[in-house]
This record gives C-alpha cells, sequence and structure tokens, in this order.
C-alpha cells in the first residue's frame, strides 16, 4: 500500500492549494517560518571584518570534517542577520540569550538549500501524519521540545570543548519525527532519494548507526567529541522514541502559561473562601437549616462543608430514617 493511499497522508476535500494544510496548521507553519527565514537569511546580511571580531569562533580558524566555520564559507564575510539572533552560538546562551536552545532549528545553512528542503518535505510527510493523530498543539510542543532537547545538550558539550561555529538547522526535529512515526508504522515504505524503496525503520536504523559509529570512534580516539557534539540528529531520535515509551503530554505545559485560566482558578479560590467562611444563621427549625446546607453544596460542593454543617445533615438523616 502506498503512502498516499493512508487516510492521514492526504487532505480530505482534495480541492488542491486552496486547502493545503488546511487540517495539519502547526505542519504547515512550521515549514511556512522556516523557509520564509530562509529567504530573510539570504536577503539581510551585512559585511563583518572577522579578524577585528572577538567570538571564539571567528577570532581563529578552526576545522570540522576539513570544513571552513560556517560563517567564512561560501559568502565570503558576508553574515546574515537573521543567524545572528537565532543560531545556536553558545557563548551568546551563556550571556542570557537563552531564546537560542530553541530557534536554532528555523535556520539553515544558506550554502546548504537542498538540506532545507530535504527537512521541509520530511516535517510535512511526517508531521502532518503525527498532527492528525497527536493533534496541532501537541505537535508542536513536540517539535519544540526536541529542539530544547538537542539544544542543551549542544550547549553542555560547548562547556568542554570548543565549538567553531553555531548549530543551526531542522535535522533533530525531523529525525524526531522519524523515530515517533517509526513507533507507529515501522514497515511503511517511502523512497529514499525519491529512487530507492526503504521501511521507516530501517532508514531510522541507518541514522542511528552512523551516528553511533561517530561516537564510538570518538571513545576510542579515532574521532573527535567535537563531532559529536554536532550529532543533534541521535539526540532527537532518542528524544522521539523516549517520548512515546514515557507517553508524555507535553501540551499540558502550556496551561501553566494560560493567562485566562490562571484567573478562572483564582477566581473560584476566591469564591471557595468566602463560601468557607459564611455560616449561616442558626435556626431552630432544622429543616431550614438543611436547606441552607443544600444550597451552599450546590453552589461549592460538599468538600467545602464544614463539621458542623456535616453534623446537622447526619441529625436530619437521622430523623429521616427514624420517620420510616
Amino acid at each position: 500500500m502506498g503512502s498516499t493511499n493512508r487516510d492521514y497522508m492526504r487532505d480530505d476535500d482534495g480541492t488542491g492549494l486552496s486547502s493545503w494544510g488546511h487540517d495539519v496548521p502547526t505542519t504547515k507553519w512550521l515549514i511556512i517560518v522556516t523557509v520564509g527565514l530562509f529567504f530573510l537569511q539570504t536577503i539581510f546580511t551585512h559585511e563583518v571584518n572577522f579578524v577585528e571580531r572577538e567570538e571564539p569562533r571567528v577570532a581563529a580558524i578552526h576545522y570540522l570534517h576539513n570544513a571552513e566555520p560556517v560563517a567564512l564559507r561560501g559568502f565570503g564575510n558576508h553574515v546574515s542577520y537573521v543567524e545572528e539572533w537565532l543560531e545556536l552560538d553558545v557563548h551568546k546562551v551563556w550571556k542570557g540569550q537563552i531564546w537560542r536552545l530553541v530557534t536554532f532549528v528555523f535556520c539553515h545553512f544558506r550554502d546548504a538549500p537542498f538540506n532545507l528542503v530535504f527537512n521541509m518535505l520530511a516535517v510535512w510527510y511526517l508531521g502532518s501524519a503525527l498532527e492528525r493523530m497527536y493533534g496541532s498543539r501537541e505537535l508542536l510542543w513536540f517539535y519544540l521540545f526536541s529542539a530544547l532537547v538537542c539544544g542543551v545538550i549542544f550547549t553542555c558539550f560547548g562547556l568542554k570543548l570548543f565549538l567553531p561555529f553555531p548549530l543551526m538547522g531542522a535535522n533533530a526535529c525531523v529525525i524526531a519525527l522519524l523515530a515517533l512515526f517509526a513507533t507507529h508504522f515501522p514497515r511503511q515504505e517511502i523512497l529514499f532519494f525519491g529512487l530507492i524503496p526503504m521501511q521507516i525503520r530501517v532508514l531510522l536504523a541507518i541514522y542511528i548507526v552512523v551516528d553511533v559509529y561517530r561516537v564510538l570512534q570518538a571513545f576510542s580516539g579515532q574521532g573527535t567529541w567535537t563531532s559529536v557534539a554536532y550529532m543533534s540528529e541521535l539526540w532527537g531520535a532518542a528524544f522521539g522514541y523516549l517520548y512515546r515509551q514515557q507517553r508524555w503530554h507535553l501540551s499540558s505545559i502550556g496551561d501553566f502559561f494560560d493567562v485566562s485560566r490562571l484567573r478562572r482558578t483564582i477566581r473560584r479560590a476566591s469564591t471557595a473562601r468566602n463560601l468557607k467562611v459564611f455560616q449561616p444563621e442558626v435556626s431552630s427549625n432544622l429543616d431550614e437549616q438543611v436547606d441552607a446546607i443544600l444550597a451552599k453544596i450546590h453552589e461549592q460542593g460538599s468538600e467545602s462543608l464544614t463539621e458542623r454543617e456535616r453534623s446537622i445533615l447526619q441529625r436530619a438523616s437521622d430523623r429521616a430514617k427514624n420517620r420510616l
């Protein structure tokens, strides 16, 4: 069965571009924002004399896999304003710019547009299916948390290692989506590079094996731990797997930041306090007392009753039994 035959892989009304992403708004907007920022990265740049800059990553030329720092690669001395504000630069994170722990996944290297294309196709294929399963809100939290986990790990590596260039790209989130998708549909086939039919679980295993091999090389001294620091795909795969195994529900975290919900909670708490301190006038008529207590239960619930009110209800109950 091809992927287009599955209900979660196609639009419901089939009206074309006018309905693109209508039922998967989170996936749609993740792609729109990422692609839009890529164009802004390319358009809004400025020229910088790297020799005079104080940042360690450009004060000296370091190599990772025989490549120059990305800022010096392919664009001369032109640096993007967008990258300067969103890329994951460990030194800037330690200066308080913690938003970089997440925003780096919305930037891609300007000299690697095909990486952007591949990532966005994967986000659409995997994200739209998972959004229909988990909901738009939950998928957004999953995407952002996978970025946060990988960003924190990269920053921790920066405590011990010199990281020559910042981290950018949605690779971590894409592999996290792939891992989560594989736990649901391990035998689902895709065309790798548009040519080779391959099961999702096989593709995921290839990514993991390659990264684990690089970790083993670093342990044996044949590789560098600096290269391991940039392996965000491995941490993304681990996050996606743990998310499914532990049955996390990340969107509930957003309830803590829901202002209207907080106001309602405070209002109910204030009303409860007022009801608890209210003491109805003592009546010699037991029926009147019971009516007042029942009204209080209706408004606030039985948890708000005092011991005295509970004893009154008990007396009324005993009296009713004696009448029978």
